[in-house]
């Protein structure tokens, strides 16, 4: 029998002691008796949640692991729970996702191996109401749940004898709820402006967007591909000062951080003459020809550090922009293979008009 349900996403958030968290999946016996904490939570903030189905995942995720594009972890909750719905003719009223032997049953629930980054955890949460009943409850945990809605001693107890997660608040949201918090937390950081990139992606997935982002940077995400493109430019075709590319390299990194630990793909839109190494995540710029000695010149920001590195090799002139801190590390340790030293001039080396990169030592 199939069993038609409205699906509202929540979750439970908690702010936690920095390094307190020992583990981050519960066992299917954990997650059950948390889930039924959390739902008599829930059932005192909104009582009319108590005609819902109520289902928990075992697993304690940081938001950027929640929001992501196609929203996994509820996915995952919505096609776990729905066999034992119909097992149980829709009986069921509390069901708790959790892990046999370590492993959750579903990739999308799984927390990642190394300790939370950041000071809050959240335990996704879905409440599976009639499609009669779904959308006015779904309306009224918005309005009540985040003003009403703590997670009780209890709970939390239960955490930190599982987990040994250490909260010093529990609180019941909804995703909007969620959302919202994660915006806020970008503001305090001064990087709001780069959100509604990453809004796109979880509200409005199918739909192309572009984005004027801060220091000249432009994106725009594709609906088709579900990817987002980012257009990038080198030292030598930068359009603005000198003096302001680094504050480019600088968005163009945040930009990149924030969408890949919201799980977006990116890729950089390069101009004719640029060549993507997609292995070693370089962008290459072939300058051409020189009558140069083999040279390396490695081209840093006192603020921005590491923006390229200047290549002169078998008569050849090139700039290689690591596209991520990775790529830096690994491509500098295999440079230092191929030459005897590093020149270091501690900025950016350059000269002419219009500003191209040289290699320390020409000029």
């Amino acid at each position: 029998m199939q069993i038609r349900l409205h699906d509202i996403r929540l979750l439970a958030g908690f702010e936690i002691q920095p390094g307190s968290v020992r583990d981050r999946t519960l066992t299917r016996d954990q997650a059950s008796e948390l889930a039924g904490t959390l739902a008599a939570d829930l059932a005192r903030a909104v009582p009319s949640v108590d005609g819902a189905i109520f289902a928990a995942a075992g697993t304690l995720m940081e938001p950027a692991e929640l929001l992501r594009p196609g929203l996994p972890a509820w996915s995952a909750l919505a096609d776990l729970t729905a066999p034992m719905l119909r097992d149980s003719g829709g009986a069921a009223r509390v069901i708790a996702i959790g892990s046999h032997h370590a492993r959750m049953p579903d990739q999308r629930l799984a927390a990642p191996d190394q300790p939370p980054r950041g000071q809050f955890l959240t335990v996704p949460l879905m409440l599976r109401a009639r499609p009669d009943d779904g959308p006015d409850l779904e309306a009224r945990l918005e309005n009540e749940l985040f003003e009403r809605g703590s997670v009780d001693p209890p709970a939390r107890a239960l955490l930190e004898r599982f987990t040994g997660l250490q909260s010093v608040h529990g609180q019941l949201l909804t995703l909007s709820d969620l959302m919202a918090l994660q915006h806020v937390q970008l503001d305090a950081a001064g990087l709001s402006a780069f959100w509604p990139v990453i809004e796109q992606a979880l509200i409005a997935p199918d739909q192309d967007a572009t984005f004027d982002l801060p220091a000249g940077l432009h994106a725009q995400w594709s609906g088709r591909d579900q990817t987002l493109d980012i257009a990038f430019l080198v030292f030598d075709r930068f359009p603005d000062s000198p003096d302001t590319y680094p504050l480019w390299q600088r968005a163009f990194r945040t930009l990149t951080l924030l969408a890949s630990e919201h799980g977006l793909a990116w890729r950089p839109q390069s101009e004719p003459g640029l060549t993507l190494d997609e292995h070693h995540r370089l962008l290459i710029h072939s300058v051409g020809p020189t009558e140069l000695e083999n040279s390396l010149t490695e081209q840093v920001d006192p603020d921005a550090g590491l923006i390229a590195w200047t290549v002169v090799e078998d008569g050849l002139l090139r700039h290689l922009y690591p596209l991520d801190a990775d790529a830096a590390r690994q491509q500098r340790s295999s440079l230092l293979h191929r030459f005897e030293r590093i020149r270091q001039p501690g900025r950016l080396y350059y000269s002419g008009e219009p500003a191209c990169l040289q290699p320390m030592g020409s000029t």
